[in-house]
């Protein structure tokens, strides 16, 4: 094996030579490079190949050529390109047909091995690459494809991509892939041919194409690749045929939406005129869009269709219309699906944004837009916020928007709203109706606000209220450790601090966490330490001890044992 390799490695030096000569790579990255290749050399050249192997070793090299190309265009050298880029192409079209025979159920490498032939210019080995890939991937509709797309769009030999694709279909019936290339081959052979007589043979087999394609695929995806490529080709009979198959399934929920992009486009749909309202100020491309969705809408009342009626309008080019015509049928298109409860949660986000930012709804309008919407979405945290925001100078009012929420939000909605209200409470007494509506309330989630209250209720109401309020606090689980270390914080800011309070606080802290957090009977110990009574240190270390479980007691012990030689 090594004399194998060292023979390949010889057959190197002189394109490295000829690198060197051209100043594209130094001493050093010429060393590199050989010892690179030596070491991919072995590793494809050992008895038990792996994939990888070929792999890295077609990459580097690929990696290197165009390192090259950019070398050369920057130092503007053209220099013994046959020298080195055709060696090292030569090379590696060996890697790959080496590659290909060990491992020849990977179709993917075919793919890159047509790639790596087109971009060195050995689109003669092109040919015997796809017929030995047919032969053993036909199993497979993508080469198939692949073979049709090379002969078609490359060597612009429609009949043999034809021939290709109408084998790949014999084997492979229901592959829409293939369907959609034969189609689009029949009509370039129309479009291309200038004799009549061929052009209505050609749509005529495209008509047949078509016809006995949507037998197999009856998708109406399909169907509407189907009539894309038509309309790019062709706009005469064959598009109409396929319009009204596409019409004839307007039983489905989706054909809606695609004829209205496509009135968009400019391809018209006769039997829509009876839907189009010709009276009001938009083009005639946008009366129609609206028509279809309107009409859609009513006979499928359905979210995410609406939800498309107002993407599709948000999206109009400014040749369909001016953009205060965007925004009026926008608005229009919101509206029609408020009051047809057609609105998911994030339209009514946006909706509202635009209302609000419009500005010409008045308040009591405003409140009524929310308060119907939320009579069909009961759950949309957002409508909820905006109502408590459009109440935010009465805050009386805010909080029993917020108890009427309470009634059909949980979980983290809720306590989303609870901790919006709290943010925007400054009135004590609105203070103090809160902390009463917060203790009877038995979500546990909301009670996880305990210390946000704490220190809002210390804020506005002083020391005094934050203590009562934390003797209520601890009482009633959750009892976060935030909520002792936000006690805790509040006494130790007081100027005069009361060391009881604060042990009592601390004394409650390791009692709830003290079984599975160090940090607490560090924090104890430090106080003690530095603030309380040094004496009872030695009493709580031996506490800890006892309390924590066995996998933390020698975190702890180091910790405190770190902490005094600090």
């Amino acid at each position: 094996m090594a004399e194998q390799v060292n023979q390949r490695i010889e057959g190197m030096i002189n394109e490295l030579e000829q690198m060197r000569r051209t100043n594209l790579f130094d001493d050093d990255e010429l060393r590199e490079i050989s010892r690179k290749r030596k070491e991919f050399e072995y590793r494809i050249q050992r008895r038990i190949k792996q994939k990888d192997d070929f792999v890295q070793y077609i990459a580097y090299e690929l990696t290197l050529l165009e390192d090259i190309s950019l070398r050369r265009k920057q130092a503007k050298i053209s220099d013994k390109k046959k020298d080195i880029e055709f060696a090292i192409a030569k090379r590696l079209n060996k890697l790959f047909k080496q590659f290909i025979l060990r491992y020849q159920n990977e179709v993917e490498i075919y793919f890159e091995y047509i790639k790596f032939c087109k971009s060195v210019g050995f689109q003669y080995a092109i040919g015997a690459i796809i017929g030995q890939m047919l032969q053993i991937h036909g199993d497979k509709p993508k080469t198939w494809q692949l073979a049709s797309i090379w002969e078609s769009k490359e060597k612009n030999d429609l009949d043999t991509a034809r021939g290709f694709l109408l084998k790949g279909i014999h084997r492979h019936p229901e592959s829409e892939v293939l369907y959609l290339e034969l189609f689009e081959v029949e009509l370039r052979l129309a479009c291309e041919t200038e004799i009549e007589e061929e052009k209505e043979k050609y749509l005529k087999r495209a008509e047949i194409v078509w016809q006995n394609s949507v037998k197999n695929v009856p998708e109406l995806s399909f169907l509407s690749k189907l009539c894309d490529l038509s309309m790019r080709y062709n706009d005469g009979p064959l598009t109409k045929s396929i319009k009204e198959e596409i019409w004839n399934r307007r039983d489905e929920k989706d054909v809606w939406a695609y004829i209205a992009s496509k009135e968009l486009e400019g391809y018209h749909w006769e039997q829509i005129d009876d839907f189009v309202d010709q009276d009001n100020q938009y083009s005639t491309e946008l009366q129609n869009f609206i028509a279809v969705y309107e009409e859609g809408l009513q006979q499928f009342p359905d979210e995410k269709l609406c939800t498309k009626y107002i993407h599709g309008l948000l999206g109009l080019n400014n040749n369909i219309c001016t953009d205060s015509q965007k925004i009026t049928a926008v608005k229009e298109a919101w509206m029609y699906g408020h009051e047809n409860g057609l609105l998911s949660n994030d339209m009514y986000a946006f909706g509202i944004s635009l209302l609000k930012l419009d500005g010409e709804i008045s308040s009591d309008e405003f409140v009524q837009v929310i308060d119907t919407a939320l009579i069909k979405n009961p759950k949309s945290r957002i409508l909820w916020e905006e109502k408590i925001l459009h109440s935010k100078d009465n805050e009386n009012r805010m909080l029993s928007v917020l108890q009427d929420a309470s009634k059909t939000m949980k979980g983290d909605d809720l306590l989303y709203l609870w901790n919006f209200v709290l943010n925007n409470i400054q009135s004590i007494d609105v203070l103090n109706k809160c902390y009463k509506k917060f203790q009877t309330c038995e979500s546990v989630v909301v009670l996880s606000l305990k210390p946000k209250l704490l220190q809002k209720i210390y804020d506005h109401n002083g020391l005094k209220a934050a203590r009562n309020a934390y003797e209520d606090f601890i009482r009633t689980p959750p009892t976060q450790k935030e909520l002792h270390l936000v006690m805790i914080d509040i006494e130790k800011a007081q100027e005069k601090f009361s060391a009881k309070h604060i042990r009592k606080c601390y004394e409650c802290l390791v009692q709830h966490h003290g079984s599975n957090n160090v940090d607490v009977w560090l924090d104890y110990i430090k106080f003690e330490a530095q603030h309380g009574n040094a004496q009872t240190v030695p009493q709580v270390h031996r506490r800890a001890i006892a309390a924590l479980k066995k996998e933390l007691v020698d975190d702890f012990i180091k910790a405190q044992t770190l902490s005094r030689l600090q």
